[in-house]
């Protein structure tokens, strides 16, 4: 079986990777820091025009149709440039749930959105809070047995102080006005928590490999006792645990994008594997850089920190470690098939 990526797919990606190369700088980053807004609305609009925005919606809705596996190429490149903007946790996604939203929803969502151009949030009990509901056109919303949609202008809202500056939230008071609907709850619920799972898990992975291509670049450059750091035996084993760690992270996140593609239905377990997997090596890339870097890695003159906040952060989204566990024991104890390496993943 040939596991290599396809040329269309790695395109993608690479498209990605030079866009956000050029337009998400640590600078740029820092500035929307400075100017509290984040959201980039001048980057956001070139995003669109790339066409990366509607990537993933089928071809007679004006998207490209890319599969699965491809978007997670491209949302590990958002992961390592640490984007402010949430195309993954929030466009992507929608634009994911439309095929099985109910029609009243789905027009709804048509009408405002503009084939992904602009923003809609999304909140999910494994992610409550939505994000940049200020720069927001509407928000899809799920209780704990149905889902609404509601624009902006209809919600009572007040904003939260985030750990990452980039991650400008939300707490929802009162909906005044909303199409909501319970139909195939269950269903959608499970897509919606697993995509999600997966795409955070996709950026905690490229977040991982910038952080620990920062602290190699930094372990070859500072010097102690005429020596690289890097040269010394406890850094190199430091950064090499990590490397290991995200080498064993990246493909559960691959496989759980082919399972979506696919329809396994097993997709779920796959999808809380890899968010599991990649929250570790995550975890490990910040310890790890933090001892690499020495106490000033978290100074505000070092980069470093701009992704450890954005991977504190996205630990917790999308069911934290603790859950994800849940629904790994929950779906195998309930599963009569054989359990190990050749039947379970």
């Amino acid at each position: 079986m040939n596991f290599n990526f396809t040329e269309e797919q790695l395109q993608f990606k690479n498209t990605v990777k030079s866009f956000l190369a050029d337009e998400c700088s640590s600078d740029s980053i820092r500035d929307g820091w400075a100017a509290k807004k984040p959201f980039n609305h001048d980057r956001w609009n070139k995003i669109a025009d790339l066409g990366v925005l509607s990537s993933n919606l089928p071809e007679k809705d004006g998207g490209f149709g890319i599969d699965q596996v491809a978007l997670s190429l491209m949302i590990e490149e958002m992961g390592y440039a640490a984007l402010p903007e949430p195309v993954a946790e929030q466009i992507f996604l929608i634009n994911d749930l439309m095929p099985l939203l109910p029609d009243s929803i789905k027009k709804e969502i048509r009408n405002t959105y503009q084939t992904g151009s602009k923003l809609i949030s999304v909140a999910h009990p494994f992610s409550p809070n939505p994000l940049f509901l200020n720069d927001a056109a509407g928000l899809l919303l799920f209780n704990e047995d149905s889902y609404q949609f509601a624009l902006t202008e209809d919600i009572d809202f007040i904003p939260l102080v985030s750990n990452d500056p980039s991650r400008e939230l939300s707490k929802i008071n009162s909906i005044q006005k909303s199409v909501s609907s319970s139909e195939e709850f269950e269903k959608i619920n499970s897509a919606v928590a697993a995509r999600g799972a997966l795409m955070t898990g996709c950026l905690l992975i490229g977040l991982a490999q910038k952080m620990l291509d920062l602290s190699s670049l930094y372990a070859l450059d500072r010097t102690q006792f005429g020596k690289p750091i890097g040269s010394f035996q406890a850094i190199k084993h430091m950064l090499a645990d990590v490397a290991v760690k995200i080498e064993f992270a990246r493909p559960t996140i691959f496989r759980a994008a082919h399972s979506l593609l696919e329809n396994n239905p097993k997709s779920a377990l796959h999808c809380a594997h890899a968010k599991y997997m990649s929250a570790k090596a995550a975890e490990l890339a910040c310890k790890n850089s933090i001892q690499a870097h020495g106490a000033m890695g978290y100074t505000w003159e070092m980069d470093l920190h701009i992704f450890m906040r954005k991977a504190w952060s996205l630990m917790a989204c999308w069911g934290n470690e603790d859950k994800q566990q849940d629904i790994i024991y929950k779906t195998l104890t309930s599963s009569e098939e054989e359990l190990g390496v050749l039947y379970t993943f």
